[in-house]
């Protein structure tokens, strides 16, 4: 019993070491945001964890079946055992039937003897009436002699069989004994086997109640590891926000403070001569598709020297020869941004634009580039703007008014949406609007909306093909 205790002592500090092991290891995994067979850091720890109670768990069996033979044997020959019980009741229940027809069989000779003894009962009155018949029945005392011979002769014979009977039954009883004795024992032995059975039982389920109990541990340090480690990557994830806030605050500072030198450039210029270039002014753009890495710098520098000969122009007025100097200035850095962010193969629109205002003989125009990619703006026949008209109670010059603001309302969302090419009213024939017009004047048809409704496929770099469409509560009545 001192053994049993002293095991189970050694396997409960044996397993809550492994635990304190498992969760500290489990723990550095977690904040060392390991990986184990590209797995997350989260499911790894999980892993781990899982490896810990595993090794728990074998470490445990390990113990006891190494310090106990009996629990050993139990668990290994638990199947031999019950199949001697078996063999040993299927005996028990052969001896018992064995024993039941001994059993039968003294029944039955006793039952012979008691006949024989009434027998001899009535032999022995017969033979006395006999005996007092025997004066006057003399020719029947021979007979009754010879009778009395036979049965006596039978008597001895069921003496001999009697005392056969009884010789024997000392033996089978002495067989019976020590089949009930082989009978106890074995039931001892079954007693015994029940016994340490239960009691291995027992030990089970309290093996498996502690290990119940560590699994709970360690489920419960496993949430908190995890709540910790979402807590660690919520402070992370902010901390990672405030950099980002502050760099950004940062750019911003650099760019207003480059604003305002720009500014009090313009002012300057401004107070000595006209602008011949404003600020954000278009002096080239075009549609670029890199395949080739290294042809992204011939197209920026193409773009470049298309803006440099517009500043020329610009800040050249009336000259005739052709001039070869550079005027335009960007920094190598932004150069070098536009071609890495160009040069993965999609449509870009690059556009080169003035960077301040600039008046007549500026030896510098500074420019930056303005990329977008070229993708699908409006679909065919989408609706750009819509403006509602009343013909009716207007006149030409406020319906021409409406007509107006259609035009600019469908300008300002083609800018709003990223289009940096032009708009253009069908295919730029400029009848067609006129047509529209003298029809939407002359034709008096009645219509109360008028709208802008692309014509095809409309990308970034434009051009923004529409048609003018006049419409009765949703249905068509004229278009150009």
């Amino acid at each position: 019993m001192t053994s049993a205790y002293v095991l189970i002592a050694a396997v409960l500090v044996l397993g809550g070491l492994l635990a304190v092991l498992g969760d500290r290891i489990g723990t550095k995994v977690g904040k060392a945001r390991l990986r184990l067979f590209n797995l997350r850091p989260k499911n790894t720890a999980i892993v781990v964890t899982v490896m810990t109670g595993t090794v728990i768990a074998a470490s445990t069996l390990g113990i006891l079946f190494a310090s106990s033979k009996s629990l050993r044997q139990g668990v290994f020959r638990l199947d031999d055992i019950l199949r001697e019980l078996r063999v040993a009741e299927a005996d028990l229940h052969h001896i018992s039937l064995e024993k039941g027809q001994v059993e039968a069989e003294l029944n039955r000779v006793s039952e012979e003897k008691q006949m024989v003894e009434r027998g001899l009962i009535v032999i022995q009155e017969r033979y006395e009436s006999t005996q007092e018949q025997a004066a006057e029945l003399g020719d029947e005392v021979q007979e009754l002699r010879e009778q009395r011979e036979r049965l006596v002769r039978q008597q001895k014979e069921l003496l001999r069989q009697r005392e056969e009977l009884l010789e024997q039954i000392p033996q089978l009883q002495g067989q019976v004994r020590e089949r009930d004795r082989t009978i106890q024992e074995r039931n001892q032995r079954l007693a015994e086997q029940n016994r340490v059975l239960r009691e291995r039982e027992q030990r089970f389920q309290e093996l498996a109640r502690q290990q119940d109990r560590l699994q709970e541990e360690i489920s419960e340090r496993d949430g908190r590891i995890q709540d910790l480690d979402e807590a660690i990557a919520e402070r992370d994830q902010t901390l990672q926000n405030r950099e980002s806030t502050l760099l950004e605050l940062g750019r911003q500072l650099s760019f207003l403070q480059g604003a305002v030198s720009g500014l009090e450039e313009d002012y300057q210029r401004l107070r000595v001569g006209s602008v011949v270039l404003a600020r954000g002014e278009v002096l080239s753009f075009g549609v670029v598709r890199i395949l080739d890495p290294n042809a992204a710098q011939d197209a920026v520098d193409q773009l470049l020297r298309q803006a440099n000969r517009r500043a020329i122009e610009a800040t050249r007025p009336g000259q005739n020869e052709p001039i070869s100097e550079r005027v335009v200035l960007i920094t190598e850095a932004q150069v070098q941004q536009l071609i890495n962010q160009i040069k993965d193969g999609r449509d870009y629109v690059i556009r080169i634009l003035s960077a301040g205002n600039y008046i007549a003989e500026e030896p510098f125009v500074r420019v930056f580039a303005d990329v977008v990619l070229n993708q699908e703006i409006f679909a065919p026949d989408q609706v750009v703007a819509t403006v509602s008209v009343e013909p009716d109670t207007m006149s030409d010059q406020e319906l021409t008014e409406r007509l107006d603001t259609l035009i600019a309302a469908t300008q300002f969302r083609a800018r709003r949406t990223g289009i940096v090419g032009d708009i253009q009213i069908e295919d730029g024939d400029i009848k067609k609007f006129t047509d529209f017009v003298d029809q939407m004047l002359r034709s008096g048809q009645s219509y109360n909306e008028l709208r802008a409704v692309t014509v095809d496929s409309t990308y970034t770099a434009g051009p923004l093909k529409i048609k003018l469409v006049a419409l009765k509560n949703g249905a068509v009545v004229f278009s150009t």
